[in-house]
């Protein structure tokens, strides 16, 4: 490991060349039947792609001819698409409307393979959609179909029950908050209780837009730069301001450990009592698309931790997971085959 030994610079690098392959590689083989409890806003990704010729003469904006669509599952759900495209058996907990929408999401869970029966459903809601018009690789447009009023208590109270029925037979329980209505106070203070009296690792994926108080006592929180600011209450400039937020984090969450994603930088792992931070290279051989990232880190930290691993090849794992996600369309799934070609491209080029 190359160490900093500056003293105002606790950051301790891990690269390639301090990997365990073998070990790695065994952590891979062991995620098949690992469950994961994922528990957030779901809703359908729709992807509409055209060729723009010409401007509408209404108004100054480009006429889309439509070539082709298709629908991914979003949100939460694409965080258990992960989970099951790796091995994984995820268990999914959210909230439906009774409309069109629906009815699209439930069939894209049924070619994915993954059950519907915890999914609560609210007559009076639309389910989510994000609508996402291309063009040449160039996104023109997102249109967002969604309700953000709070969910009612007696929803809340169907889908804390799902819950708590499915967290017997979960290895980690994983929050997915989008700041899409089901998340209130109350809601996360109760999620968060449920897994703890379980002695459940509870994995937390936060947003800036919703209170700090949701995440208060989770046990692993993954916030990428942009949400640690907001959580913090600290511009990250640079390595002494990152040190600063990440421990502050630590402090108002009281969780275990901090994992704050840094885009081109890759991560930076906090944990509780440890002065050290650890500092892990971003592994992305192309950059296209980073949305889904974070849905991508998150699956791939619980999986490699439900199936014993350390922290740090958690870390890795995920890491190289988002890299081979990150150079993808829109929100995509990897492959276990996909990590393995991507940790043999890295340790090779460490080598050289």
């Amino acid at each position: 490991m190359k160490k900093n030994t500056r003293a105002a610079d606790r950051l301790v690098e891990l690269s390639p060349k301090d990997w365990d392959q073998k070990r790695l590689l065994a952590l891979l083989s062991r995620f098949g039947g690992r469950k994961i409890l994922v528990v957030g806003d779901v809703g359908v990704d729709r992807y509409t792609e055209g060729r723009v010729e010409r401007i509408s003469p209404e108004a100054p904006v480009p006429i889309v001819q439509v070539t082709s669509e298709r629908h991914k599952l979003g949100l939460a759900a694409n965080v258990a698409d992960n989970i099951q495209a790796v091995g994984g058996v995820p268990i999914l907990v959210g909230l439906i409307g009774g409309d069109a929408g629906a009815d699209v999401f439930r069939k894209l869970l049924r070619e994915a393979g993954i059950s519907d029966r915890n999914l609560a459903i609210d007559g009076g809601r639309r389910t989510i959609l994000k609508e996402r018009v291309v063009s040449e690789r160039q996104q023109l447009l997102r249109i967002d179909y969604e309700d953000l009023a709070p969910v009612g208590s007696e929803i809340s109270k169907k889908i804390l029950d799902a819950v708590e029925k499915a967290l017997p037979a979960a290895d980690v329980v994983v929050f997915e908050d989008y700041a899409k209505g089901l998340f209130t106070t109350g809601f996360a203070r109760d999620l968060i209780a449920l897994a703890r009296e379980k002695k459940k690792p509870i994995y937390a994926d936060p947003n800036p837009r919703s209170p700090r108080e949701h995440y208060r006592g989770v046990s692993l929180l993954t916030p990428n730069t942009k949400e640690a600011e907001a959580l913090s209450g600290i511009r990250i400039i640079d390595e002494a301001s990152l040190l600063r937020a990440g421990r502050a984090i630590l402090e108002q969450s009281q969780a275990q450990t901090v994992i704050m994603t840094r885009g081109k930088e890759g991560m930076a792992i906090f944990e509780k009592g440890k002065d050290e931070v650890l500092s892990i290279p971003t592994y992305a051989r192309e950059v296209y698309d980073v949305s889904g990232a974070g849905d991508t880190v998150i699956a791939v930290l619980a999986l490699a931790q439900a199936a014993g691993a350390s922290l740090s090849d958690a870390v890795v794992l995920a890491n190289l997971a988002a890299g081979v996600e990150v150079g993808k369309r829109g929100t995509a799934t990897v492959s276990i085959d996909e990590i393995k070609a991507a940790m043999g491209f890295f340790e090779a080029m460490a080598i050289r």
